[in-house]
């Protein structure tokens, strides 16, 4: 059954093939991020920042408008890595 759910997941997700080439994409835009830390945060320090493509293509300090600004540009969300940049050390509680 595990093994029937798994293939399902890999074929909505494009296929393996394209499952890995995404998967790859998402490691390296949030190691662009991480190499590129200091450069961003002297440019979108306290801002939301996406990442598409080693690319920042998007950023605001409102979560939700950079949503709706990677709506507007017709990019997937789902290959879109979206992260908080601070110089202050932030907490989140789950």
């Amino acid at each position: 059954m595990t093994s029937s759910l798994l293939n399902k997941a890999l074929q909505s997700a494009g296929g393996p093939e394209e499952f890995k080439r995404k998967m790859n994409q998402f490691s390296e835009d949030l190691a662009f991020i991480e190499k590129n830390r200091g450069k961003l945060l002297e440019l979108y320090d306290e801002n939301w920042i996406a990442v598409c493509k080693s690319e920042v293509v998007t950023h605001s300090k409102n979560y939700d408008d950079v949503l709706m600004q990677i709506e507007q540009k017709g990019l997937p969300k789902e290959q879109v890595v979206i992260k908080f940049l601070s110089s202050r050390k932030v907490v989140t509680l789950f």
